[in-house]
């Protein structure tokens, strides 16, 4: 029996190769699939920072929307609202 080192080389770099394309192609759970599960996660924790922030925010606005100045404030606002005495002019 003679060894051929040469032949047993070639033999390994074709596994290798069938093996990086089984795992970066084939298989279900392959590095294409996994890098872009990986950047929807990105994305989805940059929303989920938005979203948080945002909630503190309103948190905070419906907080003092319990105290009736604030709550004419925010009225007259963002909603145009004003009383049966007064005339809006909106200015941009």
């Amino acid at each position: 029996m003679f060894w051929n080192p040469l032949k047993n080389n070639k033999l390994v770099i074709i596994t290798i190769v069938i093996f990086v394309i089984l795992i970066t192609f084939l298989d279900k759970n392959s590095l294409i699939d996994s890098w872009q599960v990986w950047g929807r996660i990105q994305e989805l924790e940059k929303q989920k920072n938005f979203y948080q922030e945002k909630i503190v925010e309103d948190s905070i606005i419906l907080e003092n929307l319990k105290d009736n100045f604030f709550l004419e404030k925010y009225a007259r606002e963002n909603f145009y609202m004003k009383s049966k005495r007064e005339t809006i002019y909106i200015v941009k």
